[in-house]
């Protein structure tokens, strides 16, 4: 059996959740506001947007384009840190998708 033979409503593993109205906030605003849980939150959901299929990896490479991106400045230490708890939400993210992806039996 192959991935093609699957019915079309199967769940992705990779698939999302539509996305919520918030508020429009400035990066800057929101740094002062959270602090790096903040800043790590908004990371990971920008590694999520780029579709149902594909996920950016919460990696150092990303992470200062992101920082550029939204024109922030960190300090490298902050920026270890930041990575540090990106890294954990995108793990808890994965698995939440994951379980709602799997089937009951």
């Amino acid at each position: 059996m192959s991935t093609r033979d699957l019915p079309q409503q199967t769940p992705l593993v990779f698939d999302t959740p539509p996305p919520v109205a918030r508020s429009p906030e400035s990066p800057r605003e929101l740094k002062d506001e959270k602090g790096t849980d903040r800043l790590a939150k908004d990371f990971v959901r920008w590694c999520c947007s780029f579709g149902a299929e594909f996920r950016n990896s919460p990696d150092i490479t990303n992470l200062r384009y992101w920082i550029r991106k939204n024109k922030l400045k960190i300090k490298e230490r902050q920026e270890t840190e930041l990575l540090e708890s990106a890294r954990l939400l995108f793990s808890k993210r994965i698995e939440q998708l994951m379980r709602k992806s799997e089937v009951p039996n």
